[in-house]
C-alpha cells in the first residue's frame, strides 16, 4: 500500500507545506539545507505533531484529513520511525529495545521476542541482544534501532538521519544495516539525509525542502536538467548561476554572476540563470591555452569522492565545482588551498 500526503504544519514560529507519495518497496528521500523542515514533516506522517491543513493517507486508511477532522495518533499507524540519536531506552538490553514496540502493542512475550531476534539478526546486532543501551556506542545503538523498526515489519518506515550522528568509520557497517532494514521491511520508505551521497545510494526519488517548502521533487535526472534553485542544483551534482547578462554582438552573452563574469552562448538581456556540469569543466595548474572563453582561478575549497571520481570545488569568481578522475587529482597535486585554473566553453552552459 502506498503513502500519500499533502498537508501544511506549524512548529511554533515554523511554517511547513509538504507533499509526498511513495510506493510499497520504494525509498524517497527528503533532502534539503538544516532548517527546511524535513524532521517536522516527518513527525507529520508518524503522527507525532498534528497538521493544521490537507490529509495523510495510507493505502485505504486515513490517517489525516482536515476537512474530516480525522487524526489518527502515532500508536495506532501502521508506523515505525528511527530516530537521528536512536532514542533507546538506556536501561533496556538491545533485545529488549528491539521487542519494546511489539510489546506495547500487545503482542505476546515469546512472540515479540522471536521477532525482536530475527530483526537483530538482520540488521547484524544479534550480538548486542544482551547489552544493555547505555553501554552501546553510536553504531551499535543505531542498529538497535533499526532492529526495533524492522521487528514491527511497519507499512511505513520513517528514517529521520540515521547516519548523521555517527563517525565516518561506522557509517559504512550502519549503511549496510540500514539497507538490510529497507529491504526487509519492504514498506514504503522516507529517508530525511543531509549528505547528497548517502541519499544517492538508496533512493531514486528526492523531495527537496528549502524553508518549510517543497522546492523540487523527481528523480535525479530531472532535477539535474532544470534545478529549481542553487541548493538543488549543487545536490543534483551541477554547477548553478544566475545573474544579470548582456549581449555581446557576436551571438554571446556576459553574465554577471558569482562575483565574476560567465560568457555564454546566445544572446540575452536581463536575468538568466544556467548550469554547468562538472564533467564539462577541465582544470590545470597553469593558464590554459585553450579556446574555451570562460577560465576562473582560484583556491581549492573542497575535493569530496563522488562516483568513483572526485568533486573540486574551486573558490574562484564565481565559485566553481570540477569532477575529475583520480588521476587527475594526483597529477595536479590537488589539496586544499592549492590554486588552480577552472575553464570551460560557453557552449557548455545550459541555460534555464
Amino acid at each position: 500500500m502506498s503513502l500519500a500526503a499533502n498537508f501544511s504544519a506549524q512548529r511554533d514560529d515554523f511554517a511547513l507545506d509538504f507533499s509526498i507519495d511513495v510506493e510499497p518497496g520504494e525509498t524517497v528521500a527528503v533532502v534539503g539545507p538544516s532548517g527546511a523542515g524535513k524532521t517536522t514533516a516527518l513527525a507529520c506522517l508518524a503522527g507525532l505533531l498534528r497538521p493544521h491543513i490537507g490529509a495523510i493517507g495510507y493505502g485505504g486508511s486515513t490517517w489525516f484529513d482536515s476537512a474530516s477532522r480525522t487524526f489518527v495518533p502515532a500508536h495506532r499507524r501502521d508506523v515505525a520511525m528511527v530516530f537521528a540519536g536512536g532514542a533507546l531506552f538506556g536501561h533496556l538490553s538491545g533485545l529488549g529495545n528491539a521487542e519494546f514496540g511489539l510489546r506495547a502493542g500487545g503482542e505476546a512475550a515469546p512472540s515479540a521476542r522471536k521477532k525482536a531476534l530475527d530483526a537483530l539478526e538482520i540488521v547484524g546486532a544479534s550480538h548486542l541482544a544482551d547489552r544493555r543501551a547505555s553501554t552501546l556506542s553510536a553504531g551499535e545503538v543505531q542498529r538497535v534501532a533499526l532492529a526495533r523498526a524492522v521487528a514491527l515489519t511497519p507499512g511505513v518506515l520513517l528514517l529521520d538521519e540515521p547516519l548523521s550522528a555517527l563517525d565516518i568509520r561506522l557509517r559504512p557497517l550502519v549503511r549496510d544495516a540500514l539497507r538490510k532494514a529497507i529491504d526487509a521491511t519492504r514498506a514504503a520508505t522516507v529517508l530525511v539525509v543531509h549528505e547528497p551521497a548517502e541519499a544517492l545510494l538508496f533512493a531514486r526519488r528526492f523531495v527537496v525542502l528549502e524553508d518549510g517548502k517543497v522546492k523540487q521533487s523527481g528523480e535525479l535526472a530531472a532535477l539535474r536538467e532544470h534545478p529549481a534553485s542553487g541548493y538543488v542544483a549543487a545536490f543534483a551534482g551541477v554547477n548553478f548561476y544566475r545573474g544579470l547578462s548582456r549581449p555581446l554582438g557576436d551571438g554571446s552573452s556576459v553574465v554577471l554572476a558569482g562575483g565574476g563574469e560567465v560568457v555564454v552562448q546566445g544572446d540575452y538581456t536581463g536575468e538568466i540563470s544556467f548550469t554547468i556540469d562538472p564533467d564539462t569543466v577541465t582544470l590545470s595548474a597553469e593558464a590554459p591555452h585553450t579556446s574555451a572563453r570562460n577560465v576562473f582561478r582560484g583556491p581549492v575549497e573542497e575535493i569530496a569522492a563522488d562516483r568513483g571520481a572526485f568533486r573540486v570545488t574551486l573558490s574562484s569568481s564565481p565559485p566553481i565545482t570540477a569532477r575529475v578522475t583520480a588521476h587527475s587529482l594526483s597529477a595536479l597535486d590537488m589539496a586544499a588551498g592549492v590554486p588552480l585554473y577552472a575553464a570551460f566553453k560557453a557552449v557548455e552552459a545550459r541555460i534555464l
